[in-house]
């Protein structure tokens, strides 16, 4: 296969946005597929994008028909950027990674969790506060809660403040909400907190099928027993905190074959329900007596060299080469489909 790919990727801002780090990260992820290209000897561009309105006035006079889609975040919009595989198919392009439906059902995480519970499929319950309303908790059951902004990823909006114990934290609850909402001018989730393990599964699709790479677990051994145990934001993304120093992964997470294999069919369902394609990631908690519930569907998670999804792809024996080799043979595949489909019209 030697067409010419074209990788594009997000503008971010400026250092001084708090949420610089994540936003820029996308560079990790645009230099590791740059660097596996490079090694396969296959010809590649690279496209900074700032929003749809700024894609749609380069891409009609790009060459390449595969586009490498790492356009993660806009900054002036946090939805625009699950557009951009609509946007090349409507130029004739084909990407990489999720369809457009995909990307809008996994970032709004409300109707996400709506979808993935009328599957059948266990997520944690709770109530969501829409930007603007008045915030009643009093409706829920005592216990513990996770506050979060409900289209946000990469753990924006989220640090160790945001699990709290109702009604003791009726307050704080309070004020972490209406901060959220001011932040981030979106619906906030109030979840119920699910207490004991972290498991992040990595789905591949080789061919026309999705196969789970890999279990991982997040090793909180080094928290207290009064921290939360959770990757927030300065987990994954301040080299010198607490929490990036003490949340490594480990793969494969130390589940019994039976555990293993639930857990691997729940989350191919779950990528189906959520009409995933080419790479996801889904994530669980499991309460204490191990019964494992959906956190979210990750669509096009972060392929950085360091990774998550990179340390599964290892573990597969799977080399980062032949990974982008095989999300690029699949949009190569899709184009075809494109391709043969308006040629049946013409002849028609």
């Amino acid at each position: 296969m030697t067409r010419n790919t074209l990788i594009i990727h997000n503008t971010f801002g400026s250092p001084g946005d708090p949420l610089y780090p994540s936003r820029s990260g996308v560079m990790d992820q645009v230099n590791a597929v740059a660097a596996a290209l490079d090694n396969m000897q296959m010809p590649y561009d690279i496209l900074p994008v700032d929003d749809i309105k700024h894609l749609t006035k380069l891409i009609d006079s790009r060459r390449e028909n595969i586009i490498f889609n790492l356009a993660e975040e806009f900054s002036g919009s946090i939805e625009q950027a699950c557009y951009v595989p609509a946007v090349c198919t409507a130029f004739g392009k084909s990407c990489t990674g999720n369809d457009t439906p995909g990307l809008v059902l996994c970032q709004n995480k409300v109707q996400a969790k709506s979808l993935l519970s009328g599957a059948g499929l266990r997520c944690p319950s709770g109530t969501v506060i829409g930007f603007g309303q008045a915030v009643l908790l009093d409706n829920l059951e005592d216990g513990r809660y996770f506050i979060k902004p409900a289209f946000c990823d990469a753990s924006e909006g989220i640090s160790t403040d945001s699990v709290v114990n109702l009604p003791a934290d009726h307050e704080k609850a309070l004020s972490l909400i209406r901060h959220l909402q001011l932040q981030f001018g979106q619906p906030i989730i109030v979840e119920q907190f699910i207490p004991s393990r972290e498991l992040n599964v990595s789905v591949l699709q080789r061919g026309r099928e999705p196969k789970v790479l890999a279990i991982a677990e997040i090793d909180f051994s080094a928290f207290s027993d009064d921290m939360p145990r959770i990757v927030d934001y300065d987990a994954k993304w301040v080299a010198d905190s607490f929490g990036y120093k003490n949340t490594p992964r480990k793969i494969p997470a130390d589940l019994d074959d039976s555990q293993r294999q639930e857990i691997e069919r729940i989350a191919i369902h779950a990528w189906r329900a959520m009409g995933c394609r080419d790479y996801a990631r889904v994530d669980f908690r499991l309460d204490t007596d191990g019964t494992p519930y959906i956190l979210e569907v990750n669509p096009n998670p972060d392929i950085s060299a360091d990774s998550g999804f990179a340390a599964a792809l290892e573990y597969a024996d799977i080399t980062y080469e032949r990974f982008v080799w095989t999300v690029i043979n699949n949009a190569v595949y899709r184009f075809e489909k494109q391709q043969e489909g308006k040629n049946t019209q013409v002849t028609k």
